[in-house]
């Protein structure tokens, strides 16, 4: 925590020198990409000084005119269409009705001023971050800054409300299928990155097909309310063993496709209310929750079948929320239930598991409440700095347990804390963006208790810091630390070696290049260098779990093509390696997974994707003292293992 702190006040320090000492502003600054994209909107004309001569340095207090000239422009502009549209929806209709040209005409015309006002909206998102930086400049003219904030928001309001005049119900929908198949290659079985087994080794016995329809009715119920619910008929769900994939420790044979299943996905109200002159939106129903990798953020259900509803990483939570903003500071908080269940099956769908890799529990979340606050330290497109910070606590039910697995898998190595009913989470991250770095840290900690009495509160905690730097357009590299220690549990996804989700009990570097050689071919390589952390014990207070030294060393490479407009093709490989120096003779599992992916493009709502994958893997005859260890061999045999998975998936919106 202390290094947190030490960052956090070392970038604002350096940030406020920065412009405190820019007194001009010279070509090549972010503000004139900005007046740029002002200029080609039609918002204003020329640069600062009125002109078109990018190549000159401008003073600040020319930039601060230019910002109130756009301003006044956007204003006029919109009252203008404001009335244009009022006079279009007011038009009195012959005889009470119109014919079909004149509608047809109206709604052209309708079309065309929304189409007005997205482009307005763009400018005004453009002017907002000029108006951050120049701040004092408008106001030493005499511009009130907090005024013109308030009328930028009013703006936008305006914008919005004028928009769902053209249309206040709408309904979308998609339309997805699935099919999944595998096989052996050598005879032998072996584990797919879903955690299941290849099955009979048969391709055509093992065929899956799923699907899944999903409708979405969203709309202003009035000018303050809006509205939206999703609903769900297919098998995916169930196929899937419901939106969350466990990182849990299990394995099972490949899941049969079941019955078509009925599901209320999202279903929410959002309005303002004033609380002590605040302005404040509430969100009450059924709906999209996630905060930080490490604290509150969803697996993909499926690594195969790629439906897309399932890519955004938000537990479904019923309950309500209050969302402040006040311009720089952002606070969130909320209470909410979790594990809802299925309208025909009745099983659940939505389950938020408190656990890591190697730890298990016998119950999800039940229900949580909490706060996240997020503070914008630094404002602009070049140098930014936001600081946040996370505090839930959680209820699993009464008298559940966590048992946390040592690598040997014998009992002794094993650690249980029994009779937990409640998980508090706390979390701390930084984002940063300083002279042409991306900075990136989080921290987050899980404590297990009973009642108000923590039962855990040693080795529960996570932490990674990542820096980014693109040396041009093209080239990228990223560098960082991660370490999670053995007893940190928490319903996020921070990450996957193999088939391990969210790993721990781990310490070590990663660095990764991504190289963009043309628009249509981009090469990255990936790879994490990590160590036991040694501080595992079990139950009888006895080393367990990764010692200091047991390695894993995972390198992820890939190379995306665009063939053509509608055909693009991709290569992936991982490798995984481990040295287990625990063990006798150090064995050395190694997984590899070869996997080639092809996407074709139907249309703007409809896409088709391809996946081979072979997995190879070979658990080079790993055992400790006569205990197999299947979990680090790849598959159910201990030394060679290899399969293969298909998958294609067809996915339609409209």
């Amino acid at each position: 925590m202390k290094r947190l702190l030490i960052s956090v006040a070392g970038l604002s320090l350096i940030t406020g020198l920065t412009f405190a000492q820019m007194r001009d502003v010279p070509p090549g600054h972010w503000a004139y990409q900005s007046i740029e994209q002002l200029v080609q909107l039609g918002i204003i004309e020329g640069y600062p000084d009125g002109t078109f001569r990018p190549n000159r340095t401008m003073t600040r207090a020319e930039f601060a005119q230019a910002i109130a000239r756009a301003y006044r422009n956007i204003d006029e502009r919109l009252r203008a269409i404001n009335q244009r549209i009022e006079e279009i929806a007011g038009r009195p209709q012959a005889g009470g009705q119109q014919d079909t040209t004149q509608l047809q005409n109206q709604i052209n015309e309708l079309r065309n001023q929304v189409q007005e006002l997205q482009k307005l909206n763009e400018a005004l998102q453009t002017l907002q971050r000029l108006a951050q930086t120049f701040q004092q400049e408008l106001a030493g003219m005499g511009v009130d800054i907090d005024a013109l904030k308030r009328d930028m928001a009013s703006l936008r309001a305006r914008v919005e409300a004028l928009e769902g005049k053209e249309e206040k119900f709408k309904m979308s929908g998609d339309l997805t299928f699935g099919v999944y198949g595998a096989h052996s290659i050598d005879g032998k079985d072996v584990y797919t990155l879903n955690r299941t087994t290849l099955g009979t080794g048969r391709l055509l016995e093992n065929i899956a097909v799923t699907h899944e329809l999903g409708l979405t009715f969203s709309g202003q119920i009035n000018e303050e309310v809006s509205g939206s619910a999703t609903f769900i008929l297919g098998n995916f769900l169930p196929y899937a063993g419901g939106s969350g994939k466990s990182a849990l420790t299990t394995f099972g044979a490949p899941p049969a496709v079941g019955d078509t299943d009925i599901v209320i996905w999202e279903a929410f109200v959002k309005a303002p209310i004033d609380i002590f002159g605040a302005k404040v939106d509430v969100t009450v129903g059924r709906f999209p929750a996630k905060l930080t990798p490490f604290t509150l953020q969803r697996i993909k259900p499926n690594y195969y079948l790629n439906f897309p509803r399932y890519d955004d990483g938000a537990f479904r939570v019923d309950g309500g929320a209050l969302s402040f903003n006040f311009d720089t500071f952002r606070l969130n908080l909320w209470a909410a239930q979790a594990n809802q269940r299925s309208i025909s099956l009745g099983a659940p769908f939505n389950q938020v598991r408190f656990q890591n890799h190697n730890s298990t529990t016998s119950a999800p979340m039940e229900q949580f409440a909490g706060a996240r606050l997020e503070f914008d330290a630094v404002r602009g497109e070049e140098t930014n700095l936001t600081i946040g910070a996370t505090y839930y606590a959680a209820g699993i039910g009464a008298g559940q347990s966590f048992t946390f697995e040592g690598v040997a898998g014998v009992a002794t190595d094993n650690r249980t804390v029994n009779n937990i009913d409640r998980v508090d989470v706390f979390g701390a991250d930084i984002k940063a963006k300083f002279a042409g770095f991306d900075i990136g840290v989080e921290y987050a900690q899980s404590d297990l208790l009973r009642d108000d009495t923590r039962v855990l509160k040693k080795d529960n905690w996570a932490l990674v810091a990542s820096l980014g730097y693109n040396f041009t357009e093209n080239l990228g590299l990223t560098a960082g630390y991660l370490e999670v220690r053995p007893y940190f549990v928490a319903p996020g996804a921070w990450g996957r070696i193999g088939y391990l989700y969210n790993p721990s009990d781990l310490k070590g570097f990663f660095a990764g290049v991504n190289y963009r050689v043309s628009e249509d071919l981009n090469f990255k390589v990936q790879g994490l260098f990590v160590e036991g952390t040694g501080k595992a014990r079990n139950n009888l207070n006895q080393p367990a779990g990764y010692r200091t030294n047991d390695e894993i060393v995972q390198v992820l490479a890939g190379v995306d093509y665009r063939l053509s407009d509608r055909w693009n093709i991709s290569l992936n490989y991982e490798g995984v390696f481990f040295k287990l120096g625990q063990l006798t003779n150090s064995p050395k599992p190694v997984w590899n997974y070869f996997t080639l992916g092809v996407g074709y493009n139907l249309g703007e709502n409809a896409a088709l994707n391809v996946l081979y994958q072979i997995i190879d893997t070979d658990g080079k005859g790993i055992n400790a003292g006569g205990q197999p260890l299947p979990i680090f061999a790849g598959g159910p045999n201990i030394r060679k293992n290899s399969g293969a998975v298909a998958a294609t998936t067809l996915s339609v919106k409209f």
